[in-house]
């Protein structure tokens, strides 16, 4: 969320709404998720717990903590977390359905600006940040007010200036939830050797290839096991 705020008046950090007729604005779920049943306004409860959703930027045991309130002492880690740490992203829209257990399974598995970022990212690396930067602003300005883009652009169209970090960066916003972020950080060196939250730096960078599955080996003894997960 951090990286969205960086940049003023991103459409993306409103609250999800389904307008209908195929239309949506947002992209998070955040604070109290209000609903109208019987004509009565209610506040979504967490499932299967009583208090209410007050859902935070934070990770921690908030659950009857005042919307208004903070938690004073507490760890946040990936164990500490509940239903209110962590805001939630909604990046398809969500349909209302009958069946309860059912999802909509439609999404995309590739998009045209996945395109641009790549040609972006190879212009970046071959020293040319102002090719690269226009790419990436033909994307990018669809989210912020006419007003403020010439300070959320790149340069020379505005008056951010792009490089590895912010290249990288860029991919996380544009790309959220879609399931590409691990790539990205082992193609930027950043994978093992980031520190961020509550993840420190791998002692090594075996982590960048995954493990043969057990099943695969002890049914062929002749694979071996990649490096680190013996």
């Amino acid at each position: 969320v951090q990286k969205f705020r960086k940049y003023p008046g991103d459409v993306r950090l409103a609250k999800y709404k389904n307008l209908g007729g195929g239309k949506r604005e947002g992209m998070f779920l955040f604070g109290n998720l209000e609903y109208t049943q019987n004509g009565i306004k209610r506040k979504l409860k967490a499932p299967e717990m009583p208090y209410d959703l007050c859902i935070r930027d934070a990770v921690g045991q908030f659950h009857y903590t005042k919307e208004d309130k903070w938690l004073t002492s507490a760890n946040s880690d990936m164990t500490t977390g509940d239903y209110n740490s962590g805001w939630y992203t909604v990046k398809y829209p969500m349909y209302s359905d009958t069946d309860p257990g059912a999802g909509e399974g439609d999404f995309a598995e590739i998009r045209l600006p996945e395109i641009i970022y790549a040609l972006a990212e190879c212009k970046l690396r071959r020293g040319d940040a102002t090719g690269a930067g226009k790419l990436l602003n033909s994307v990018r300005r669809r989210y912020y007010p006419q007003a403020m883009l010439r300070h959320v652009l790149y340069a020379p169209e505005g008056n951010v200036d792009l490089d590895m970090d912010e290249m990288l960066d860029e991919w996380g916003r544009e790309f959220l939830a879609e399931g590409r972020r691990r790539i990205d950080l082992i193609r930027f060196g950043k994978f093992c050797t980031g520190k961020w939250w509550d993840k420190n730096p791998d002692a090594d960078d075996h982590a960048k290839i995954y493990p043969v599955p057990r099943v695969q080996i002890t049914t062929n003894p002749a694979l071996k096991q990649n490096p680190g997960y013996n």
